[in-house]
């Protein structure tokens, strides 16, 4: 099961470093923490396009999530029972957290990153890259699936108020497969207040692709 519950946006992550799209301009921001002076700063870079990464979609999560002001996950992987959502609100009385997918993902300009989303037009866009997958995974056994990404698309949304919203939403598609590279397995989750160093990219005998 793969269905749409909430709305909203938002990206988060948490001990792996991460990987922010945004719905507004179209761009793939890479966030790195760093010391500057004894203080923790991030570091944005952003992803160009055209590109391709290796996306870990066999644990692949959905759920909820909430900035409180750190990110927040309740998650499940895709295709467990929905978890609750939890009932907290936000200042204008609406429901605090959003319904969005966390994923892993990787190639050689990057490193390892977690991308995360609760904006309904993203999601939307990761459906059917997950069905592909789905649809692939068995005539693909130990391997992992290329998501292509070539730019962005531009969407308009209808609000109920009669007005609308111009947003915009990853182009990408699942264009290969490759052997699994061992830096997925060394994606981690820990307590988000907590900064990580970036991950370095994997050795050219990590993959046969030159995604990495």
């Amino acid at each position: 099961m793969f269905d749409y519950q909430g709305a909203g946006g938002g990206t988060g992550g948490d001990r792996t470093p991460i990987i922010k799209f945004s719905a507004k301009d179209g761009s793939f921001i890479a966030v790195d923490r760093e010391q500057v002076d004894g203080m923790w700063q991030s570091k944005e870079t952003e992803l160009e396009t055209p590109t391709k990464v290796v996306m870990d979609l066999a644990v692949l999560e959905m759920g909820w999530m909430a900035f409180k002001p750190a990110p927040h996950f309740v998650m499940v992987k895709a295709g467990e029972p929905r978890p609750e959502r939890p009932d907290e609100m936000d200042a204008q009385g609406k429901p605090l957290y959003k319904w969005g997918f966390r994923v892993v993902l990787a190639n050689k300009d990057i490193g390892l990153r977690e991308l995360s989303s609760s904006s309904k037009n993203v999601y939307d866009r990761m459906v059917p890259i997950y069905k592909a997958f789905e649809a692939g995974k068995a005539a693909n056994a130990g391997k992992v699936p290329v998501i292509e990404i070539t730019g962005t698309d531009r969407v308009t949304q209808q609000l109920n108020d009669g007005s609308s919203q111009t947003w915009r939403v990853p182009r990408w598609e699942l264009s290969g497969w490759i052997d699994r590279p061992e830096m997925l397995d060394t994606a981690t989750q820990s307590t988000p207040d907590v900064p990580a160093p970036a991950t370095a990219p994997p050795s050219a005998a990590a993959a046969s692709d030159d995604i990495f």
